[in-house]
């Protein structure tokens, strides 16, 4: 992951230069600006990116809350923010507005750490949502709320796996299982897990060439091979390459209709 931008703002001398130095210490963190106030500190952004800022809150001139209101407005997305502070008192309204953490002062360096181990998973979650979501837009071509499944068109899944995107095509899926609130892709090669509901799925695929066997599974036709009678009339679907999935009787007579169409 690239390295993540960060702002200090602290009025004091000394405590502005710790804080610069403990951040500066971690490698994956590049500290982008050092300012002794707020107004410093908005010349700073107005010409850069930020990730994350460390704000001090009583300063002269705007304050740090301000300040971090500031930037929840004007920027898109709104960078990350940790307070550091002598005083108690703006601890509720810091985590009204959102604030990552709150460092009250004296602190010693290990919990600033936390603090920003805490900031960086954040931010890579952030980041790695807005991947999905352009991901999503550039096989659709729209821009919104992602949708659960992470999909594309109607004929191909998204799904996240050991920090890839993988397309999965209905032609590689051989049927479809619910698996509490999510469902399992079941292919030749691999099984995926995409978000439900079942139901949701089901209605997405129906003209895609699947059909619902039961009340938690859906197989594509073109995988089934042939289909055995069982006990009471309920059959099991064979499947190409090995598997079966039973039918039951409540779908039979839908099956029945959807093979011979």
């Amino acid at each position: 992951m690239r390295r993540l931008s960060v702002l200090v703002v602290e009025d004091e001398d000394l405590a502005r230069e710790r804080l610069a130095r403990l951040v500066r210490a971690r490698p994956e963190f590049d500290v982008v600006a050092v300012c002794r106030n707020c107004d410093e500190a908005a010349a700073a952004v107005a010409t850069q990116r930020v990730d994350l800022a460390l704000l001090d809150i009583q300063m002269p001139g705007t304050d740090g809350i301000g300040f971090s209101r500031m930037l929840a407005a004007s920027r898109e997305p709104a960078p990350s923010v940790i307070f550091v502070t002598a005083h108690r008192r703006y601890a509720c309204t810091a985590f009204e507005i959102e604030a990552d953490d709150y460092l009250l002062k004296p602190f010693d360096s290990a919990r600033l750490h936390r603090a920003l181990d805490a900031a960086q998973r954040r931010l890579q979650e952030r980041e790695a949502l807005s991947l999905v979501e352009r991901v999503q837009a550039a096989l659709t071509g729209t821009v919104g709320a992602l949708a659960a499944p992470i999909d594309a068109r109607p004929g191909r899944f998204v799904v996240r796996e050991h920090g890839r995107f993988l397309i999965v095509r209905c032609e590689e899926i051989r049927w479809i299982e619910a698996d509490g609130r999510d469902c399992i892709l079941h292919c030749a090669k691999a099984d995926h897990r995409v978000d439900g509901p079942f139901a949701d799925i089901a209605q997405r695929l129906a003209g895609e060439g699947f059909v619902q066997v039961n009340r938690s599974a859906l197989v594509r036709i073109d995988a089934v091979a042939s289909f055995e009678e069982m006990f009471k009339g309920n059959l099991v679907a064979i499947l190409r390459g090995g598997g079966e999935v039973p039918v039951s009787r409540r779908f039979r007579s839908l099956v029945m209709q959807r093979l011979a169409g």
